[in-house]
Order: C-alpha cells, then structure tokens, then sequence
C-alpha cells in the first residue's frame, strides 16, 4: 500500500474525487501536501471522498487539516478501514463518515515523549492537557455525544467495532461490500462488462409470487390485481402441473454456458498471465529500488550522527567560551582565582555543593550538558 496523500485518476466528467489519506499524519501525510490538494481542487468537483487508513500522528500537523477540510466547499466524506488517534478527527471533521464493515476506530489521550526539569514537564503536561480538552469538545460537537462521555472513552483506549463506532456516533453508516442486496447491482456491471456467460446472464429471476414445491407450481394472486366475481373466487389458488421441459431448448442453453464458460475462461486466463509479467517486472524493479533506498539511507544516518556529535562539540565549545568572556568582562582586573570548571567552582566553595550550585548556576548547567553528552 502506498504511503501518503494522493488523488485517484479522475473519470471524464466527474463530479466526485477520492483522495487517499494512508500513512503517519505529519509524516507520510503531509499538511503542505493536502492543502495543495485541497487549494487545487477542479471546479466541477461537487463531492470530497477521503480514504482512510491511518493510525495517527501529529496533533499540529493534524489540526491544520482539519481547519482545511473544515473551510470546503465540496461535500465532503470519510470513509475508513482503520483510523486511530490524530486520523479520528480528520475523519469526524468531514460531513458525512463511514466505515468498512471489518474497520476499526480508536480514539485515546494525546501523548509526547520528553526530557527535562520539572518546570518543563509541568509546562508541556498543561499542553498535553489543552489538546485533550480540545480532542473531546471537537469530538462532543461532531457526533452529538457528551464531553463527559468522550473523555473516558480517550482515557478507555480501547479499538471500537464498525458497530460501536456507528453507535457512538462517529460514523453515520458501515460499509459491507459482502451484502447480498448488492448483487443485482454487482451482476449487471459484470454482465455490461462481457464478464458474465450469456447462458447465466438469461437466467430469469422468478417471481416471489410464483414458488415451485415438488411437481405442481402454485400460483398466488397479485395484491395489486382488480378482483373479478365473489371474494372467494378472486382469493383461490390455482394449481398447475408443471411442463415438462424442451429437451433441445435445454441442450442449447448447456452448450451456450460452456461456450461462454470457456470463452471467458481463456480470456481470464490470457489477462492473468499478462498481469503476472506486469507484477514480475514491478518487483524486481521495486526489490532494485528498495536495494538502492537501503544504502542511500545508511548513509544519510551515517552523516546525520557525525554532524550532530559535530554541532554537539561546537555548542559545548561556544557556551566555554562564552562563560570566559562574560566572567573577564564582569570580573574587569582582579586577583581572584580563575574559576572556568564545576570542579574549579566546587574547589572555590569549599566542597560545598548547593553554595558552588547558587554561586556558580552556568558552570552547574554547563556540567549537567555535558554529563548527558558522555552517557550517549
């Protein structure tokens, strides 16, 4: 499955498009991306269909899709196999939403990974705690439920069903490509097609008012039919014996199905055959690709870890410097002992640790860096 957002081959004179949403949101999805799509969008186009299989990702990259979709004119519609997280919100901002009948949806609390101080971890709970406010409320607003209810459902964390996600209100309808209602509609696409052997094709359909049971045919009347003479006579059933078959009709019908059986068995056949040469090359130039995008990527690794353990030493090397500096120009002539290291402010104070923390905090932080520099 190809990662990213992408439109499908538009059919002439279309009024609806699809746009693929598959992969990580700010990521294989990028927000760049679908507002290009999104700005581009032909005139014609009345109706939006965005597909959905996406486990989620980045709470500001996701959020400017949504104010997007939010400002379309288009109808606008969702339909997902799988959405978790960031992908939920895309798909409640669209006005209508579905899902697959096997698809599953999974809303839950926002979440970052982070080191630092206590202040820092205090600071980017409060956001973590902002966006889960926001989730919940937008949430709320889309499928008519609670703010109540949709923040234990996040704190839940639990994969809901095609038939939970409809209950809840997140979805309006759940797709089933398997139902038997379908079929009719199925047949004659086929039948249209040439796909479908003349002798099934002619089959007719027989009437609910008609059923067969042993040899006799059982006719019941049409609810619709002006009744003729007493009530008695309009409301009889009338029994038939049932004809026996034309022998040659019915060889005729035989050899018509395998003739059509056979012509449509070739040319599946010879189409097979042609698509499996067509996937042959693809995967051996996708295996070659593949190959290629390894080393490619081994390699940007390999200058990426150099440049950043570079731009580590420099940044140690500037802040050194930058103490000195500030300490000759504060300090102006003096007698004093140089003190340009943890150790050197430690010495100064006498060993003691929380007076050489207070009296020298750059020295403390700059010694704090360059432990966490050693232990990678």
């Amino acid at each position: 499955m190809k990662q990213g957002i992408s439109i499908r081959a538009l059919a002439k004179d279309s009024t609806e498009m699809i746009v693929d949403v598959v992969g990580v949101i700010g990521w294989s999805v990028e927000y760049s991306k679908v507002r290009d799509i999104l700005k581009n969008i032909p005139q014609e186009i009345t109706r939006v269909i965005f597909e959905i299989f996406s486990p989620g990702g980045d709470v500001w990259e996701g959020n400017g899709i949504i104010q997007d979709i939010g400002a379309m004119k288009q109808e606008t519609v969702a339909r997902v196999q799988v959405a978790a997280s960031m992908a939920t919100l895309i798909a409640v901002a669209c006005k209508t939403r579905e899902i697959a009948s096997n698809g599953r949806w999974l809303i839950h609390n926002p979440w970052t990974a982070l080191m630092g101080d206590a202040a820092m971890l205090e600071k980017r709970a409060k956001e973590l705690r902002d966006c889960e406010a926001e989730a919940a409320a937008f949430y709320a607003q889309r499928t008519g439920q609670t703010i109540e209810k949709m923040i234990d459902l996040m704190a839940e964390e639990r994969w809901l069903t095609p038939a939970e996600t409809k209950e809840f209100g997140f979805v309006q309808t759940i797709n089933d490509p398997f139902d038997a209602a379908a079929y009719a509609d199925v047949k004659a696409e086929i039948v249209a097609a040439g796909k479908w052997p003349k002798a099934l094709a002619d089959i007719p359909v027989e009437p609910e008012s008609i059923k067969t049971e042993g040899n006799n045919m059982e006719v019941k009347p049409d609810a619709n039919a002006i009744p003729t003479g007493t009530a008695s006579e309009s409301t009889a059933t009338v029994v038939l014996p049932i004809q026996p078959a034309d022998e040659a009709l019915k060889a005729a019908d035989v050899a018509g199905y395998k003739r059509g059986y056979a012509d449509g068995k070739t040319a599946d056949q010879a189409e097979h055959v042609q698509k499996l040469g067509i996937i042959t090359a693809t995967v051996e130039e996708l295996k070659k690709q593949n190959g290629n995008l390894d080393g490619l990527q081994r390699k940007f690794q390999g200058e990426r870890d150099s440049a950043r353990a570079q731009v580590e030493k420099l940044t140690a090397t500037l802040k050194e410097a930058t103490t000195k500096l500030e300490r000759l120009l504060s300090g102006g002539m003096s007698f004093a002992p140089s003190v340009d290291t943890w150790a050197d402010a430690l010495k100064a104070c006498g060993g003691d640790y929380e007076k050489a923390r207070k009296q020298f905090p750059e020295l403390y932080r700059a010694s704090r860096e360059q432990d966490k520099i050693n232990r990678k």
